[in-house]
């Protein structure tokens, strides 16, 4: 079977754009005086970003994009300030957290929140609730960087509440905003007892 030279040429370019290797971290949270290991993996290879235009003529000192470590690290340290956040109980340092002017969805366990609105007046409730919000820390996450602005991060949360353990997936969508590494969609799904 012959194939066109095209072909090829379109699937050796989707394989470099989809192309990337793993790069694992590991290390230790502190959180509520106990450490927790967590395992961070980053997506590290080709960049999806194009290259800016210029117009002719017009200078060319454009800032280079942030490296793909320097973006996990980012997205790491967001991470660790949303279980920092979470786990000191105070519901304006959650909030603070997720983006102020975009559309916003959170799922805790299966209710879905849209809008900061619904997701204050949860967090409110959960808050004054015997055992507040409880500790937040993690498990193990990944981060897969689509563009220099947008990362995915799935794993495991690990809620204590009440004197009781519960583990649970989670997947966080973040966005690079002026105030940095921010979530726009979380969900949080652990069973309802948590």
């Amino acid at each position: 079977m012959m194939i066109p030279s095209r072909l090829l040429s379109a699937l050796a370019a989707s394989i470099l754009l989809a192309g990337g290797t793993s790069a694992c971290a590991h290390g230790t949270l502190e959180g509520g005086g106990q450490n927790d290991d967590v395992i961070r993996t980053a997506r590290v290879g080709v960049s999806r970003e194009a290259a800016p235009s210029i117009a002719p003529g017009a200078p060319a000192a454009v800032a280079a994009p942030p490296t793909t470590a320097e973006t996990f690290d980012a997205v790491s340290d967001a991470l660790d300030a949303a279980a920092a956040a979470w786990t000191s109980g105070q519901v304006d340092a959650v909030m603070a957290t997720y983006v102020h002017d975009e559309p916003l969805l959170v799922f805790l366990g299966d209710t879905p929140l849209k809008g900061p609105d619904s997701v204050r007046a949860a967090l409110d409730a959960r808050a004054a609730e015997p055992g507040g919000l409880g500790a937040l820390s993690y498990e193990w996450f990944e981060t897969l960087q689509f563009d220099v602005n947008t990362a995915v991060v799935s794993g495991r949360a690990v809620m204590t509440r009440g004197g009781k353990t519960h583990r649970g997936l989670f997947t966080r969508i973040l966005r690079r905003t002026a105030d940095g590494w921010l979530i726009v969609h979380d969900q949080l799904a652990w069973g309802p007892e948590a």
